[in-house]
């Protein structure tokens, strides 16, 4: 190779670690399982900044749950994904013999109950919380019987929302 060759080649043995884009902060700060929480850890942060300010605070309320509903999603997603249902070296029914784990939980239903009874227990922490305080939460009381039916009918379809998007998420990935 003359010398001229060398100088036009000369790229192509260079490593991209020696250079600034090694110096990268979001590589570096965060491991491949956060990454993707990212985002809406950012929708949450920003959502709860802006709602402190009365001139946009319902675009902020906005902002707050589509952060919270992309984590949620992003979470339950990733633990679908991981749960090792089958293990690598079991027997099936026809001989064989399993090579690699079974990853993903078929368990969409049950997993809304889960995040239910937990959601529940910490409103109630919550509640109990902040009730000797000046921010205590009061909630309205229902009137009528037509209020208690719209709120019951509000909860299952609110609980059949969250069934149907965890049982999506063993079919669809939303992997960043």
């Amino acid at each position: 190779m003359s010398a001229g060759d060398a100088g036009q080649d000369a790229h192509f043995d260079l490593s991209p670690d020696f250079s600034f884009m090694m110096w990268n902060p979001v590589e570096s700060l965060f491991s491949e399982a956060l990454k993707p929480f990212i985002i809406p850890l950012a929708g949450s942060l920003v959502g709860g900044i802006m709602m402190q300010m009365s001139s946009v605070s319902t675009v902020g309320k906005l902002v707050l749950y589509f952060g919270a509903q992309s984590f949620m999603n992003i979470y339950m997603g990733w633990v679908m994904r991981t749960s090792v249902t089958v293990p690598a070296g079991t027997e099936l029914d026809n001989g064989t013999v399993l090579e690699v784990n079974l990853t993903g939980c078929p368990a969409g239903f049950a997993l809304t109950a889960m995040q239910q009874v937990i959601s529940f227990i910490v409103f109630c922490c919550l509640f109990a919380a902040v009730y000797p305080t000046p921010y205590r939460y009061m909630p309205k009381r229902l009137n009528s019987a037509f209020e208690v039916f719209a709120v019951i009918v509000f909860g299952c379809v609110f609980a059949l929302n969250i069934a149907l998007n965890n049982f999506s998420l063993g079919y669809i990935s939303i992997a960043v």
